[in-house]
């Protein structure tokens, strides 16, 4: 039982650990209200790999911090559990195979 929980929670502990990762992407939002519209629309910062889940909120939180008041994308946040699962289980597919190749047979004895 506890083996079949290992590797879905072992991709939950890597999903979030992905949010640490701040790629750089092309949205923009809104940071301002005064003077020239084009000065305040600035890259938003998104977390998550690979697929980015959290996305900066510049209405309620402090601008450019990933934070629990931001946006969740709830999408890309099952993409991304997807993919560190796929590889956990193909990490754990290439450790069996190549720790079962080190068992030596003994020969019967007579």
């Amino acid at each position: 039982m506890l083996r079949c929980l290992i590797s879905p929670l072992l991709a939950v502990v890597l999903t979030l650990a992905s949010i640490s990762i701040h790629p750089v992407s092309d949205e923009e939002a809104l940071y301002g209200h005064e003077g020239a519209l084009e000065r305040y629309y600035l890259p938003r910062e998104v977390a998550g790999w690979p697929a980015p889940f959290l996305a900066d909120d510049p209405g309620t939180s402090v601008p450019h911090k990933i934070g629990m008041e931001d946006v969740l994308r709830p999408g890309s946040l099952v993409a991304t559990w997807c993919f560190w699962f796929v590889v956990v289980i193909g990490l754990r597919k290439l450790l069996k195979l190549l720790t079962s190749g080190r068992r030596e047979v003994r020969p019967a004895s007579e």
